[in-house]
């Protein structure tokens, strides 16, 4: 089995170390190998940069650092699940390494099945400390696309929203951050909107306004929303989504039409 890499060697601290100096030994050291400090090494530079975001993203989270002192104890990877129990021959590693390279050949349905088999063993299961950062990040996106092409609408924003946040919270090498944000917007804008079963999408919608959006977008999703309610034959609903909407983009599209389905004119929002 692959040796576990010690992130405390990584970033030069103690395993007793408290978050202050996880943090502080992270941008100490990223100033030291940072590429641009070193141009006659760039490519080695770049790797340790990843090792260090890698060792930082794993150390400043509470329930990573301790599954990862888990594995030094263990003196390797586990072939068990966080819960202890056996998911087959290899173990968690495998199997998330399998769906990855699914993912990347095209074979999105047993990647799929794989994942929702993981989870059925751990409901809050997460591919750390099983892949790299990199591959953490890589294996949720292919799989939020995947959930997406299967209209699994649901399934693939809640990777999308993981990936969206992992890259934002702390330092990040930001694989996604732009592209992934599009994919969250996109699918409450355009598509959740024609979602059958509309109680799931309002209750999707009510969660987007949770969302840490731009204002253009915050604003689209409210009417969508508004339309969502509308078919729900919540009318008041509809028209205080519909009139956030406006008080955020005055000049948005579709408000006319939205107007004349509540029975009211524009300006009496």
């Amino acid at each position: 089995m692959d040796a576990v890499v010690n992130y405390y060697e990584v970033l030069q601290v103690d395993h007793t170390c408290g978050s202050g100096d996880i943090k502080r030994a992270f941008r100490r050291l990223l100033k030291r190998f940072h590429p641009d400090r070193n141009p006659r090494n760039h490519a080695w530079a770049e790797d340790q940069t990843r090792r260090l975001v890698e060792a930082y993203h794993v150390l400043a989270d509470e329930t990573r650092r301790k599954f990862h002192d888990h594995q030094l104890r263990m003196n390797g990877r586990t072939a068990l699940s966080p819960t202890g129990t056996s998911l087959g021959q290899g173990g968690v590693a495998a199997l998330c390494r399998r769906m990855l390279n699914d993912l990347l050949e095209g074979n999105g349905s047993r990647a799929t099945e794989t994942y929702e088999a993981l989870r059925g063993h751990h409901a809050s299961f997460d591919f750390y400390p099983f892949l790299s950062l990199k591959d953490h990040l890589d294996c949720k996106f292919l799989l939020g696309e995947e959930y997406e092409r299967q209209s699994c609408l649901r399934a693939a924003l809640q990777l999308y929203e993981e990936v969206f946040e992992d890259e934002r919270e702390g330092p990040r090498l930001r694989y996604f951050l732009d592209e992934v944000y599009e994919r969250i917007v996109s699918i409450y804008c355009h598509d959740l909107v024609r979602h059958p079963d509309v109680e799931e999408a309002a209750e999707l919608y009510d969660h987007a306004l949770d969302l840490d959006l731009q204002a253009k977008d915050r604003a689209e999703i409210l009417k969508r929303f508004s339309e969502v309610l509308l078919k729900l034959g919540q009318h008041d609903n509809a028209r205080s989504r519909l009139s956030e909407a406006v008080r955020i983009r005055p000049g948005l599209k579709g408000v006319q039409r939205l107007c004349s389905r509540l029975g009211i004119e524009v300006g009496a929002l």
